[in-house]
């Protein structure tokens, strides 16, 4: 049988908690998180779909994502978002924690 060439990556952003957990769990099952992802993915093509069932979110969570959405959606960045949360705190306290821009890149008025 010939060996098949790995010659793709696969790569996706998560928390590092849940990495270092995953890996441990892994491990003691004897499989590399390559490993499982393989498996998962021969899964997926296998059942042609998700290899588990995906349940709806709680009324409460459907709430929470919704509000989440919506607030995301008054923003046209990241930087946009901080920008008006800062404004807000100022206006609490009086200050702002948001320093000049041009302080930022070292030059000092």
């Amino acid at each position: 049988m010939t060996a098949l060439l790995k010659s793709t990556d696969v790569r996706c952003r998560i928390e590092e908690d849940l990495k270092e957990q995953a890996t441990a769990v892994l491990s003691a099952c004897g499989l590399s998180l390559s490993d499982a992802m393989r498996l998962f993915l021969r899964q997926v093509v296998e059942t042609r779909g998700l290899p588990f069932e995906v349940k709806a979110p709680s009324e409460k969570t459907a709430r929470a994502l919704a509000q989440a959405r919506e607030i995301r959606s008054r923003f046209d960045s990241i930087d946009e978002l901080f920008e008006d949360l800062d404004g807000k705190e100022a206006r609490k306290t009086g200050k702002s924690k948001a320093r000049p821009v041009a302080e930022e890149n070292g030059v000092h008025a």
